[in-house]
């Protein structure tokens, strides 16, 4: 896995600053097909764009990890849940490029990267990756009252 800082340093959500405490990780997928992590990173490293921010895009095409955010900077990827609580607070939040969802070598590769990024950042934070709720995604978020 290679990691390619491209902290988004216009962007509105990065300006903000606020930190987090890390308890957990939130794997998005982009949801349309772009497999180029950096097409996003251009796109949303711009003052105008409010609409969300991650810590990191994963490239299938590549298998690199394009790094938009400090870690431990809150992100803006998953809204607010129905408990009121929002795993902005507390989760590292990443996406996964997509490429038209029928290339099995693209997916592998994007698996793969997936798998080795949260194997560093739990070791990096000191998480258990099979703890409850450490390892989400945006819809079990959803179930747990944390993500929109």
């Amino acid at each position: 896995m290679k990691r390619i800082e491209s902290i988004l340093t216009r962007h509105p959500c990065y300006a903000a600053g606020r930190t987090i405490a890390i308890k957990g990780l939130m794997l998005h997928s982009v949801g349309c097909s772009q497999p180029s992590a950096s097409v996003f990173v251009r796109e949303w490293n711009n003052p105008g764009y409010e609409r969300a921010c991650v810590h990191a895009f994963i490239d299938g095409s590549t298998g690199d990890v394009y790094q938009t955010l400090p870690w431990d900077y809150r992100g803006w990827h998953c809204g607010t849940g129905t408990s009121g609580q929002s795993a902005n607070n507390t989760h590292i939040g990443f996406e996964i490029c997509e490429d038209g969802l029928n290339d099995g070598d693209y997916f592998m590769e994007a698996y793969n990267t997936a798998v080795e990024l949260v194997a560093m950042l739990c070791k990096q934070y000191d998480l258990d990756p099979l703890a409850d709720g450490v390892g989400i995604c945006h819809s079990e978020g959803h179930q747990r009252g944390v993500a929109s």
